[in-house]
């Protein structure tokens, strides 16, 4: 996610950034171009409630300028899909042109030849794509739509066969819960055969009462037999699994046990502090800021661009607040997270302890 070596050479600004609860930088930004998606995924709530209308794309771009003025160094778009707004490769353009990293959170189903090679020549440097299983019909039950495996498989091979070697990471998003965890163990062998990179297993959650969640027996299955074929396969076949790790429930029994409860961060912020609240930043579809995706709906907005800078929220008093509250125990929703931890090692080893 970070440049490490961005904390390397800044070692001492970031440090009295932290003690004082003053900001740092934006390093990576999530910006979440809209909230509608064009599937029905049975994890998801985004096709179930409707929402009001995005914010115009000319704000997202004068809030990227003013990103990359405050020395932003990776932009990531998402949605609900982020590829139900046309306009969304010229903001790709304008990124990347400003010297910024791009990546993209995307279903697949609406990516055609022609919007693949538009988002790469764009400058597109990473993409995650959502596959559920490498079985037609589970992913196609788990997305809710039919016919939606072969145009998300089209999407990788896409992205792949445009892309200038080396300069398009492409990754596999994959929900684990209890319907479809039998089905992944040749999860790698799909991602070889589409050309992608690597793969991203995500525990799924049950905020929609859908009932989807590991219980302690599909856990132990999936330690036992499931997670270490994925592992093995990976590594032989040279596909990279996130943050190395195809165990995303805990490989022991203390970390299993935190697992099921939804604490996938392990313990971790019970001990270290996040840094998220000085390197990181969400901005939402309709404008309002947040911290990241964990506290998006656990804690109050931060700010909204349709009234204020960036630059005002960032140095407000409700970051500041939040900066205050990230040293051990961290918030609340941070002990369900595990996005940030090994970016937060590198900077407690770079920094710490302080």
């Amino acid at each position: 996610m970070y440049n490490s070596a961005q904390f390397e050479n800044n070692k001492d600004e970031i440090l009295q950034a932290v003690l004082n609860a003053r900001p740092f930088k934006p390093l990576y930004v999530k910006i979440k171009v809209n909230y509608g998606c064009n599937l029905k995924c049975e994890m998801c709530k985004h096709w179930r409630m409707t929402r009001e209308a995005p914010i115009p794309m000319d704000r997202f771009r004068e809030v990227i300028t003013e990103l990359a003025e405050m020395g932003a160094q990776k932009i990531h778009f998402s949605g609900g899909e982020p590829m139900l707004r046309p306009q969304l490769p010229d903001l790709v353009a304008q990124a990347t042109g400003l010297g910024m990293r791009v990546t993209l959170t995307t279903n697949g189903t609406l990516i055609n030849k022609e919007k693949a090679k538009t988002l790469i020549e764009a400058g597109l440097r990473g993409v995650n794509i959502s596959i559920d299983s490498p079985v037609r019909k589970m992913h196609e039950k788990i997305r809710g739509v039919e016919g939606s495996f072969k145009l998300t498989t089209r999407a990788v091979s896409l992205f792949r066969k445009y892309a200038h070697k080396g300069k398009l990471t492409v990754r596999i998003n994959t929900v684990v819960g209890r319907s479809n965890y039998e089905t992944l163990a040749s999860l790698p062998d799909l991602a070889h055969e589409l050309g992608a990179d690597g793969i991203n297993l995500i525990p799924v959650d049950d905020h929609c009462g859908e009932h989807l969640s590991m219980r302690k027996k599909d856990i132990a299955l999936f330690n036992e037999e499931i997670a270490p074929q994925i592992e093995k396969r990976a590594q032989e076949l040279g596909i990279n699994i996130a943050n190395e790790d195809a165990f995303p429930f805990g490989r022991d029994e203390s970390e299993v046990r935190l697992g099921r409860a939804g604490r996938y961060a392990f313990g971790y912020y019970s001990k270290f502090p996040c840094f998220a609240p000085w390197t990181h930043s969400l901005i939402d579809f309709n404008g309002l800021v947040y911290v990241c995706c964990m506290t998006r709906e656990q804690i109050p907005p931060l700010g909204d661009i349709r009234k204020q800078s960036f630059k005002e929220i960032w140095e407000g008093l409700a970051y500041q607040a939040v900066r205050l509250k990230m040293h051990p125990p961290s918030l609340k929703p941070c002990q369900r997270c595990d996005d940030f931890i090994v970016e937060n090692k590198k900077i407690w080893e770079t920094i710490g302890p302080y």
